[in-house]
């Protein structure tokens, strides 16, 4: 396969010299960036957007952030990414998928290009042939894009990332909300849901020296749904129960094991408590199904390191269901936020879930969530797997939480699941979990065929 006869013409035609770029197999923007690691910076982005009276394309250097906010400002129109087929659909047939080329001479709308575009000594474009890129001098810019409207929506890497370490200048970032202010909201209990009266109940009875699975059931019991949540998982073929389950009770004591269900209904309660748009990277379908897939994951896991340094199973259970808590408490306590930071991580696939939580907000979900579960005095390990899920070689007390529920997500990423920007698990991390990789593989193998299960969950949780 070659390049579109129509982008040869248009080089051509425009005198532009150009090399190409043999990829080692077919690949989107995404991945061609991390191909080309170094040259990533050189790598130009192509991204489908529309607004109230148009679809288009916006053009920025692939290290950069499309600030979604800059560009609506910009723009003075409310801005949405378009993603799939409909993205797909606005190139000409030539474009093989999912190439994404930046010439008008294969694109059926208009092109607006961020001037930092024009400052770069190099550029690497996609070819409409997801198996080479078009590497061109950076002065070619102006004749490529000659006919297209220039903006200033783009976010250098240096503002990106800028007050991660150190205070930004506020002209750097959107600074009306600071980490202090949003913790001053977190702890203030006007604003906050108050834990819900079941999932209190259940943390007494974590430390009640005569609980057992009657006080659990009963506990359980006093929420209907809650009830045939557990009820309907006890009774599903993952668990393999040939008997009929038929209470609370069963589901505790012949199926699911006291600190199974302990958790499950602990994670619940505190997950449906809070009130949080259904759609979206961040939004409820996507928390419950990571959720559920890292919960069983990181049990997996658990199992498969040395008795002696196994963590407590059912607050590993929790850990996975509950760490990224924060997404949902910063989507019901700052819902115009929560959609600004949903609609700039489809924009930004490139960069990592948190490094824009905190370009928006000043505060990312790790903080928040771990704030919340201070507040509300959760049990120590899983406010270390809240915090620190997404943090490499961290260790402390309780670090395998956290490390655990790290693994999880960069295994469930290769199956497009989960908000992990990364898939390779590091070395140092299974060293410290004395895991073999040959045994997180089969893991994931096994997750894989119970996903339609755990799908089924999942949905039951959104419902």
């Amino acid at each position: 396969m070659s390049i579109p006869s129509a982008i040869i013409e248009q080089l051509d035609e425009q005198s532009i010299a150009f090399e190409t770029i043999q990829l080692e197999e077919p690949l989107n923007n995404l991945l061609a960036g991390q191909f080309l690691k170094a040259d990533a910076d050189k790598l130009l982005r192509v991204i489908a957007l529309k607004d109230q009276s148009r679809r288009f394309f916006a053009v920025l250097p692939y290290n950069s952030l499309l600030d979604m906010k800059a560009i609506a400002n910009e723009l003075n129109a409310e801005v949405q990414v378009l993603e799939g087929s409909e993205s797909q659909s606005l190139f000409d047939s030539i474009v093989s998928q999912p190439s994404c080329p930046p010439f008008l001479s294969v694109v059926k709308a208009p092109i607006i290009v961020d001037k930092s575009v024009f400052d770069m000594s190099q550029m690497i474009l996609e070819s409409g042939n997801p198996s080479l890129l078009i590497r061109i001098k950076g002065e070619d810019a102006k004749a490529i894009f000659q006919n297209c409207e220039v903006y200033d929506f783009a976010a250098s890497p240096d503002r990106v990332y800028a007050g991660r370490d150190s205070q930004a200048d506020s002209g750097e970032l959107d600074v009306s909300f600071t980490p202090i202010r949003i913790r001053q909201r977190v702890d203030d209990t006007f604003d906050l849901p108050a834990m819900p009266e079941i999932a209190q109940d259940i943390m007494k009875l974590r430390v009640d020296p005569s609980a057992d699975a009657t006080k659990l059931a009963q506990i359980v019991s006093r929420d209907p749904s809650l009830a045939a949540q557990v009820i309907s998982w006890a009774s599903s073929p993952y668990y393999g129960y040939q008997g009929k389950v038929d209470s609370v009770e069963t589901a505790v004591a012949r199926v699911l094991g006291f600190e199974l269900v302990m958790n499950l209904a602990l994670g619940i309660s505190i997950g449906k408590s809070l009130k949080v748009p259904m759609d979206g990277p961040l939004g409820v379908r996507e928390f419950w199904k990571q959720a559920i897939y890292c919960a069983n994951l990181s049990e997996k896991l658990c199992r498969a390191m040395p008795v002696k340094q196994r963590p407590e199973r059912g607050l590993i259970y929790l850990s996975g269901l509950l760490h990224n808590f924060g997404h949902l408490l910063l989507g019901h306590i700052f819902p115009p936020q929560f959609n600004l930071i949903n609609s700039t991580i489809l924009a930004n696939p490139q960069i990592a879930v948190e490094d824009i939580e905190f370009y928006v907000l000043g505060v990312t979900h790790e903080e928040i969530g771990a704030w919340l579960m201070q507040n509300w005095h959760m049990p120590d390990e899983l406010i270390v797997a809240v915090h620190r899920h997404h943090q490499e070689e961290f260790w402390s007390k309780h670090a395998v939480y956290s490390n655990l529920v790290l693994v999880s997500n960069r295994l469930l990423k290769r199956l497009n699941i989960g908000d992990s920007l990364h898939t390779v698990i590091p070395q140092t991390t299974l060293e410290l979990l004395s895991l073999d990789i040959n045994d997180v593989e089969n893991a994931l193998k096994d997750i894989e065929l119970e996903s339609e299960t755990l799908d089924i969950m999942a949905k039951q949780l959104v419902a």
